[in-house]
């Protein structure tokens, strides 16, 4: 008893075992994808249901939409999609160890996400993970970023996003008279005049230029116009024609400019995206450095950007003095060893609605709503100022609070607000409308004691064809119900019925004779230039239609035009059997007919045939391909045209032929059943995946012209001409006849698929050895040969009698494979088990009870 117990254990764990092996390896189908976990599928499995998927004529974007309606979770369809549109277009790099380009595992790239986690959007979510784990890093930060504020921007973050801008320091303008000059500066001296002379200098370590002739001057520290003064001073001693004090009498003179600028260290500290020390030019100005290290990061501040020279606050950069009024006062040249420090920012507000420029907005302690509407530019032309929503967090709970404009302009606005500017109501306070047959249709201003008739005058009156017997009024009644009042144009308009006193949103409908009855059109078909659909006219003749039509085509059999009409029996108590009459007539080349046949006239829904000549055929052309004298199209010259006689047309075959393997392609006719069909089939496919509220006319698909092989045998066709193996063609058809084979491919189930040199004599079963003999689940039995012309043969049996076919050059030999047995669902698993589990109790129970006896 307790082996059979441990037998039940044993067996009921394998099961489990099983089920557990399922969840983790089973195959993906459309009927339960809402539950699969796209982590857990491996790049073989997702790899065939793109196969399936690609049977079935859905695109990687049709299967999210599926998944979806189905619902699976937008984490998880985004993941699909993800990797399905890497298999489709052959970038799926993802290795067994799950390594993506950039060398980081998902474990690693968990490391840098959490920053991201408090986003509630998880397709948002999975987004940013994908970008983490691919991207590199370098690019991680700034490419987030751009994800997470797409829906909601910090103001002024798009200056240092955008890859086309750029914010480098000038070269190409005069020097400052601000500019420090330092080491490595270049000053370049220009003398002209009574003398001549130009000397190009370089700044000294120790802060000196050395001019031949003089002594070290010292320039370092000095600013550009203090520089130029000491120059020239010295300068004096060498050149007697200058003179600095009395510039009239001078006759030598000095231009000092700065020749090449000196690199300088600059240090990005706190709250900025790439924080670190960078090498720039000495004209570099505060923004040029914050727009190298990518800006303010997501927790910056961009109202207090300090710069630090010596220990010293020396300047305290705003982004919005720059940005909105492009005040640069602050925003100062730096120099060697400057330290740029960003601060965290002070108050961030959320301005949402119906503003010029939405977003998260940073302002100072002290700052008011009228601040925040000023720095976004303004409200927007419908915005509704009667009521600015305010949401606030306390230290406890939320609050909200409604002010108007500009009244609560003066509302100090504190770290973590929402501001919401609505829209004004989207409907009128004073429009009535009418539309219909009058000459100006539209919205009219709902003036006091406005009437009917007024409302017609304005619109100009009513056109000709106007229906004058009624007219109907759209009211909403004080229960918000409409109601309908009909009134008769024409009484209105005489002034015999009382006229209508309108009310707001009264809606005016004045109807066409024509809008109140069937169109009537007439139709022509068979060959004419332009069969179509026409307007009926009254006095419309059979010439006039033809006419229409752009006359006949070369293949129109001109003595034979009909014209079918409908049988119209007034006496509704009788069913008549005619559902028609036809009319035959002869049209003349100039589109006139004889006799009476002129005078007779068309009615409303009248169908006109043209047909075409009995014996009129237009060119059929076929493709010939390959090893013949002259390849290329031809036309069919007699309707039973056959194969040896397009091969007499291209100049019979060449040397290099081989006709045994020639194949022929054609066009594959599918019926509109065979349409119907293949619709059919997708419509119940997707009907049994319950997708609700979605439209199923997304997953339709186009069918292109579709091609069939036709096996044919060439070489007997040419040496009986005309016989059975000598075939019809048919327009569209293409022959291609290749050189002679000397390969044989053998593929399916063998060990390994390989194509080798044909040798005469050598049978199937040696080709299969040749490629490494038949795999388990190879059916050597089922064994059968595609020939080069398309046919195709099988090996057949008797009695226990093997009858291979015979190999040929150019043939492909193909091992069928048996179906992989399919595992079975985590569902049928359990039934399986409970059903084992029940029947082992079963029998111990009754083992217990023949002991007992």
């Amino acid at each position: 008893m307790k082996k059979i117990f441990i037998f039940i254990f044993t067996l009921l764990l394998i099961l489990a075992g099983q089920t557990e092996l399922y969840s983790q390896s089973g195959s993906v189908n459309l009927t339960d994808i809402q539950n699969v976990q796209v982590d857990n599928l491996s790049d073989d499995q997702l790899l065939n249901f793109f196969r399936q998927m690609q049977a079935q004529g859905f695109s990687v974007q049709e299967v999210g939409n599926i998944a979806r309606a189905r619902g699976m979770p937008a984490s998880e369809v985004s993941k699909l999609t993800s990797r399905l549109n890497r298999i489709a277009t052959g970038r799926d790099e993802r290795g067994e160890s799950g390594v993506t380009p950039t060398g980081r595992t998902a474990e690693q790239a968990d490391l840098l996400f959490p920053p991201f986690m408090d986003l509630e959007d998880e397709v948002l979510i999975s987004e940013l993970r994908r970008l983490v784990q691919e991207r590199d890093e370098a690019d991680v930060l700034r490419q987030l970023q751009l994800v997470i504020d797409e829906g909601f921007p910090i103001f002024g973050a798009n200056l240092f996003s955008g890859s086309s801008m750029s914010f480098e320091p000038s070269f190409n303008i005069p020097t400052p008279a601000d500019y420090i000059f330092g080491a490595d500066d270049e000053i370049q001296i220009d003398i002209y005049g009574a003398a001549e002379a130009e000397y190009r200098l370089i700044v000294s370590p120790d802060g000196y230029i050395r001019i031949p002739n003089l002594g070290p001057i010292q320039v370092s520290g000095l600013r550009f116009d203090e520089a130029r003064t000491r120059i020239v001073t010295n300068l004096q001693r060498i050149y007697s024609g200058i003179n600095l004090n009395e510039p009239e009498r001078a006759n030598t003179f000095v231009d000092i400019s700065l020749g090449r600028v000196r690199s300088i260290n600059v240090n990005m500290i706190g709250e900025v995206t790439q924080p670190g020390s960078y090498t720039v030019s000495s004209l570099a100005t505060v923004f040029n450095m914050l727009y190298a290290a990518g800006g303010p990061s997501r927790t910056g501040s961009w109202r207090s950007i300090q710069v630090i020279r010596g220990n010293e606050i020396v300047a305290d950069f705003d982004l919005y003095d720059l940005i909105i009024h492009a005040d640069q006062s602050d925003n100062i040249r730096l120099r060697d060893q400057d330290i740029i420090k960003v601060n965290p920012y002070i108050n961030r507000i959320r301005l949402s609605g119906e503003v010029k420029r939405p977003g998260i907005y940073e302002l100072k302690d002290g700052e008011t709503l009228q601040h925040l509407i000023q720095f976004n530019g303004g409200f927007s032309e419908n915005a509704y100022t009667e009521r600015i929503i305010i949401h606030r967090t306390t230290n406890i709970q939320r609050s909200i609070s409604d002010v108007k404009w500009p009244e609560g302009g003066e509302i100090e606005l504190r770290n973590g607000d929402t501001i919401e500017i609505t829209s004004i109501v989207d409907r009128y306070e004073n429009r009535v409308r009418i539309e219909g047959a009058v000459f100006k249709e539209g919205d009219y201003e709902l003036t006091e004691g406005l009437t009917l008739t007024e409302l017609i005058e304005k619109a100009e009156g009513v056109k000709e064809d106007a229906f004058l017997d009624r007219g109907i009024i759209l009211r909403q009644m004080d229960n918000l119900m409409l109601e309908s009042i009909a009134f008769s144009v024409r009484d209105i308009l005489n002034g015999d019925a009382d006229d209508i006193l309108l009310r707001k949103d009264d809606q005016v409908r004045i109807s066409s004779i024509f809008d109140l009855q069937e169109t009537f059109t007439i139709q022509v078909s068979g060959a004419v230039n332009k069969p179509d659909r026409f307007e009926f006219l009254d006095g419309m003749t059979l010439e006039d239609a033809i006419f229409l039509a752009n006359g006949l085509r070369d293949e129109a059999a001109a003595y034979r035009v009909e014209v079918a009409r409908r049988v119209v029996e007034e006496d509704t108590r009788v069913k008549v059997n005619q559902m028609a009459e036809v009319f035959q007539f002869e049209v003349e080349p100039n589109f006139s007919f004889r006799g009476r046949d002129a005078e007779f006239q068309l009615k409303p829904f009248d169908r006109v045939f043209v047909r075409t000549k009995p014996n009129y055929q237009r060119q059929l052309t076929v493709r010939i391909e390959g090893e013949v004298q002259f390849p290329g199209e031809y036309v069919l010259e007699t309707r039973d045209a056959r194969l040896s006689d397009v091969i007499r047309q291209a100049g019979g075959l060449s040397q290099y032929a081989f006709p045994s393997g020639a194949s022929m392609q054609r066009i594959l006719e599918i019926t509109a059943r065979d349409v119907e069909r293949e619709d059919l089939d997708r419509s119940e496919l997707l009907s049994s995946l319950n997708l609700e509220n979605v439209d199923l006319d997304r997953f339709q698909t186009i069918n292109d012209t579709t091609f069939t092989p036709v096996g044919i045998r060439l070489a007997e066709a040419l040496k009986s001409p005309g016989g059975i193996n000598d075939l019809r063609l048919q327009e569209g058809d293409i022959i291609r006849i290749p050189r002679q084979f000397q390969t044989v491919r053998v593929e399916g189930g063998v060990l390994a698929p390989v194509t080798m040199r044909f040798v005469p004599g050598r049978g199937l079963q040696r080709y299969v050895d040749a490629a490494g003999g038949t795999t388990d689940r190879g059916q050597r039995h089922r064994a059968y040969i595609v020939y080069a012309n398309g046919e195709v043969d099988r090996t057949r049996r008797f009695l226990r009698l093997r009858k291979n076919p015979d190999v040929e050059p150019g043939a492909t030999i193909i091992i069928p494979e048996k179906p992989a047995s399919r595992e079975l669902s985590p569902q049928e698993t359990v039934a399986l088990a409970s059903s084992i589990a029940s029947t082992a109790l079963l029998f111990i129970t009754l083992l217990d009870r023949l002991q007992d006896r």
